[in-house]
């Protein structure tokens, strides 16, 4: 689990989009969620930022969501319209392209959009916006036809479905808007100090929608970790069901040692003494176990980095089980078990040591 939400981040710093900015409400004489590419400075942005970060990369988008229809299959996009350097960027991630003509107009779609509607470069698409424009009768929705220019391959299998890219002079003549942006997004250096370039952004954008990449992926890294809240009580309580194997091997030494017990009692043996060698044994044998668990795991683990055997289903990010070496989630993973285990030792020690020398001897 460590290594699918180390594998998601990565992808999320491979991608452009650690910070976005967004106008929360409508300025005058602009339609709400639209606002002049002039209201947020880039100059200030790249100062604000750069006191604790660099700034990679600065672009305005021009965005709406469409219905995108090919043939008889119709699919809901948010289409973004893009500067020409991060038009650039998204070219060099394409897997597949075509060179369309002087009068056709292209977009990139994504390779799981592709794969999903059966789109290859070349092919004719109509975008439908729910933006409404005056007709001759009555408003009509607009509509454009595009040809696919491109397939991207990000590595965000839900960004791929659900989102195509254009030019911004193609997405604002579609719209019918002109100078306008919806948002901006920003991708920083340092990837982990994106959360505090945020908070220094919101301060001097007063009255903007300033969301890291924590927050915009928030529902997602939510359920990570209850996931993981959800397999440590599961693993947990695996591990107390085996500990009764302790305890019972323990109480039936006990049973079985009862002569002895007494003898040592005899002698003048303390409560406390015969209680820490049935205490002792039990957690030498949980202690072997868990070490034992341990390494297997950690050769199974290294085995899995360097051969990838184990391929998962389609609607995984990844096609491989992903791994990672923490050595912290080793030593808390063996320290948790090694305590179920020294806790289930606990009762057939304490009845060792309650046991009576006579009734020792007597029935021993």
């Amino acid at each position: 689990m460590d290594g699918f939400e180390a594998e998601l981040k990565k992808r999320l710093i491979s991608s452009d989009l650690h910070i976005l900015v967004t106008p929360p409400h409508e300025l005058q004489g602009f339609e709400k969620g639209y606002v002049p590419e002039s209201s947020v400075d880039p100059v200030v942005v790249k100062q604000t930022l750069g006191a604790t970060n660099e700034v990679i990369s600065f672009s305005p988008v021009v965005s709406t969501e469409a219905i995108l229809k090919s043939g008889r299959k119709v699919t809901g996009v948010v289409l973004k319209g893009v500067d020409e350097p991060r038009l650039k960027k998204i070219e060099s991630q394409m897997v597949d392209s075509i060179q369309l003509g002087n009068d056709s107009v292209g977009i990139i779609v994504g390779n799981e959009l592709a794969l999903e509607m059966g789109l290859v470069p070349g092919d004719k698409l109509l975008l439908i916006s729910p933006t409404e424009k005056e007709g001759p009768l009555q408003s009509v929705p607009r509509m454009k036809q595009f040809h696919v220019s491109g397939i991207y391959k990000s590595g965000l299998p839900e960004q791929e479905l659900h989102t195509v890219f254009a030019s911004s002079s193609l997405v604002r003549s579609f719209l019918r808007k002109s100078g306008v942006v919806s948002q901006w997004e920003i991708a920083v250096k340092d990837f982990g100090r994106a959360a505090k370039g945020a908070d220094d952004l919101r301060r001097v954008l007063p009255g903007f929608k300033v969301q890291d990449w924590n927050q915009l992926n928030a529902h997602l890294f939510a359920s990570l970790r209850l996931e993981r809240i959800a397999m440590f009580v599961i693993l947990a309580f695996i591990v107390v069901v085996a500990s009764f194997n302790i305890v019972t091997t323990l109480t039936l030494m006990v049973l079985e040692k009862k002569k002895e017990i007494a003898i040592l009692k005899a002698m003048g043996a303390r409560r406390s003494e015969v209680a820490a060698i049935f205490l002792s044994e039990g957690m030498l044998i949980g202690g072997i176990g868990v070490a034992a668990g341990a390494v297997v795991g950690f050769c199974i683990c290294m085995i899995l980095r360097k051969y990838e055997f184990i391929k998962l289903p389609d609607v995984f990010y990844d096609r491989t089980l992903p791994v990672t070496f923490d050595p912290a989630y080793y030593f808390a993973v063996a320290g948790c078990a090694f305590l179920i285990v020294a806790v289930a030792c606990i009762y057939p020690s304490w009845r060792a040591a309650r046991l009576n020398p006579l009734d020792g001897i007597r029935f021993g």
